[in-house]
């Protein structure tokens, strides 16, 4: 029986390319960790919340950083616990039950006027979403909203905006995780004023 000869440099090869197909496991980030605490009792009001919109480029299970010269970074080993509209509509769910006590009424629709309870329908777009580490991070959006079944609609908009001097992606979800919390309150205050009748439904700058 003839030996077998392996060639030192394809041994070497095998072993370079065996190591580098193993991948690192992806950490996973979220954005509801500084949701409000939860009221019990029941819904004082109905919120119909619409799927949240958000840019294509940054609906994507990675994390998207962006750089001081405006590149993107995506994170292959950085990922969003769930889709990125997914994770800004249960903030806004949490805000809109936290701050108002106003139940989410999508996918369990009600309609408008059982219970005695007024219902709205809200629809938010996200249309900036950025993390720059080492400095900012940003989240603008506008949302429309009506009282149902035919209440005239309201567009409001804000930009919230929080420091970020942190350069890691642990801190870039969590002032992301803060501006979308911010965001989400200016959502739940415009439904309040609505719902009291206030002439000026769309909260002013910085509150």
């Amino acid at each position: 029986m003839k030996p077998i000869w392996i060639c030192p440099l394809a041994f070497v090869l095998a072993i370079a390319l065996n190591g580098c197909s193993t991948s690192v496991p992806p950490r996973y980030h979220g954005l509801t960790g500084a949701a409000p605490s939860q009221p019990s009792g029941s819904a004082r009001l109905l919120v119909e919340i619409l799927p949240v919109a958000v840019p294509e480029r940054l609906n994507r299970e990675e994390m998207v950083l962006t750089g001081v010269a405006g590149q993107l970074d995506v994170r292959d080993t950085d990922h969003w616990a769930a889709p990125l509209s997914d994770e800004i509509r249960q903030v806004l769910t949490d805000s809109l039950w936290g701050y108002l006590r106003a139940s989410d009424v999508y996918l369990s629709p009600v309609a408008p006027g059982v219970g005695g309870l007024a219902q709205y329908r809200l629809a938010l777009r996200v249309e900036r979403f950025e993390a720059v580490p080492g400095q900012r991070a940003a989240v603008e959006g506008s949302w429309t909203v009506r009282l149902l079944p035919q209440g005239y609609p309201t567009t409001c908009r804000a930009n919230i905006t929080v420091p970020l001097p942190a350069l890691t992606p642990d801190a870039a979800a969590a002032a992301l995780s803060t501006a979308t919390g911010q965001l989400a309150r200016q959502v739940a205050d415009s439904i309040g004023r609505m719902d009291q009748g206030l002439a000026s439904v769309c909260p002013s700058e910085g509150s």
